[in-house]
């Protein structure tokens, strides 16, 4: 090799050297910027205050700005946009939902897929979802409510936040399961929808722990959603308890990525994530929301949301629900 073949070969191996090694300091670096985590509803509600709590502590762990968008409409479906067309760089995260993995049996203007558009960083938590009806029905608990449904078809009514949303998942799993024939009543909020199962206006309703928290003196809890009991109604029933062995339909919020995130910047995500979840004051803030912290591995969640698609895709075919 020449004198001149060897400085050439000597400088692009310093160039290369030199680009990874700027790779690998803006990696270490990230985030060099505020990064936005957008949520697919509106302020104040529970995805609101999970992202809010959790941005907050990320932004105290990386100190950088961690800040939470509020992209509601379409049943989440704006929000989700606004990620997936987001460059996989890290700036732009979801506060995700084990809901997404059920859009598509419900909304036939979604083709998306959780595995193929988004990349898995972490499980966030778990939160329960809980069975309110009037104090006025005739009914103490969720067989006696089965038995007074089935005895009136078609003519219950039951409060829906939208088509393809958690609350929708968990009284469609409810009335299939237990043979209901019942008509839904959508709404915009969770406290629209309290107000008027106060008012008698709709017959059952499934928020959040925290909004049945708050009206129990109002309304009667008959079951939660979950597998476990909620630790903020420890005397209420799992579902599965109380009538219909088999259900669960727990909330799990999630953070996803656009796809093909870089697996650094999911690496150093997951494990802040991880820290964020694990502080006290954080766990303890998330309790008194109703929510669980859960972290879990970029590929746990990947696996979940396999099997989620598939609990989704039963529950839509024993419903007889087809894409509208």
């Amino acid at each position: 090799m020449n004198s001149s073949a060897l400085r050439n070969t000597c400088l692009i191996a310093a160039n290369l050297c030199a680009s990874m090694a700027w790779a690998a300091g803006a990696a270490d670096a990230y985030p060099v910027k505020p990064v936005r985590i957008i949520v697919p509803s509106g302020a104040g509600g529970a995805d609101d205050v999970v992202a809010r709590i959790l941005a907050a502590k990320l932004s105290e762990l990386y100190g950088q700005q961690f800040v939470v968008e509020n992209r509601p409409g379409a049943g989440g479906i704006v929000g989700h946009a606004q990620v997936v067309k987001s460059p996989p760089d890290g700036y732009t995260l979801l506060l995700g939902a084990r809901s997404m993995a059920g859009t598509r049996f419900v909304n036939a203007q979604v083709n998306s897929d959780v595995l193929r558009d988004y990349t898995p960083i972490s499980l966030l938590e778990h939160s329960h979802f809980v069975m309110l009806v009037h104090p006025s029905v005739p009914a103490r608990n969720v067989k006696d409510y089965i038995a007074l449904a089935q005895s009136r078809p078609g003519k219950m009514t039951y409060a829906s936040l939208g088509t393809g949303q958690t609350t929708y998942w968990c009284v469609t799993l409810f009335n299939s399961m237990a043979r209901i024939d019942a008509t839904e009543i959508p709404y915009k909020t969770g406290v629209s929808a309290i107000v008027d199962l106060i008012a008698g206006q709709v017959d059952y309703f499934f928020p959040s722990a925290v909004l049945a928290v708050a009206n129990r003196e109002k309304l009667r809890a008959l079951a939660v959603t979950g597998a476990a009991r909620s630790h903020l109604l420890p005397d209420v029933p799992t579902m599965n308890e109380a009538a219909l062995p088999g259900y669960d339909m727990p909330s799990s919020r999630t953070m996803l990525g656009p796809a093909v995130l870089p697996r650094d910047i999911v690496t150093s995500l997951n494990a802040t994530i991880a820290r964020a979840l694990a502080a006290p004051d954080l766990r303890e803030r998330f309790l008194k929301a109703g929510s669980q912290p859960a972290p879990s591995s970029p590929e746990t969640l990947a696996k979940l949301y396999a099997v989620w698609a598939a609990d989704f895709a039963r529950i839509a075919k024993d419903a007889g629900i087809k894409p509208q």
